[in-house]
């Protein structure tokens, strides 16, 4: 029985992954209590593998934000205050590889990364990068 190298016929692609960013200004869109700030628009069939975010500009009160979606609003990362100069990489609910994860989060349809306020007082002055590592299919 011969053997066929059909990954010799050029079809087969790389899924094409990208990093996605917007910087939310919150003294040029307040947010109130629990409202909540579509930052990043993620399309139907990929796959974030990763949220990155970076306070840039402190909120000037203690107040905190959350980063989620549509069905999850903290999915990514809970609670975090937005008065001190900080960053990191957020896989919440959705850790990298460990145990039965399969890795970040697929999106079968189209959503957004939300950023939420989570404090009375709202977010008035914070300016927060948020970054999405994500893969399409």
């Amino acid at each position: 029985m011969a053997t066929i190298d059909a990954s010799a016929n050029g079809s087969a692609t790389l899924g094409n992954p990208r990093v996605l960013t917007q910087v939310f200004d919150a003294s040029e869109n307040n947010l109130a209590q629990t409202e909540t700030a579509g930052v990043l628009n993620i399309p139907a069939k990929c796959r974030v593998l990763y949220v990155f975010w970076e306070v840039l500009t402190v909120e000037g009160a203690a107040r905190n934000f959350s980063i989620g979606d549509g069905t999850d609003p903290d999915g990514w990362l809970t609670t975090t205050t937005g008065n001190t100069l900080a960053n990191g990489v957020a896989n919440g609910a959705y850790a990298v590889l460990t145990g039965a994860s399969t890795g970040g989060k697929y999106y079968a349809a189209a959503d957004q990364i939300d950023v939420i306020a989570d404090t009375a007082g709202g977010l008035t002055g914070l300016k927060l990068k948020v970054s999405a590592l994500i893969v399409d299919f």
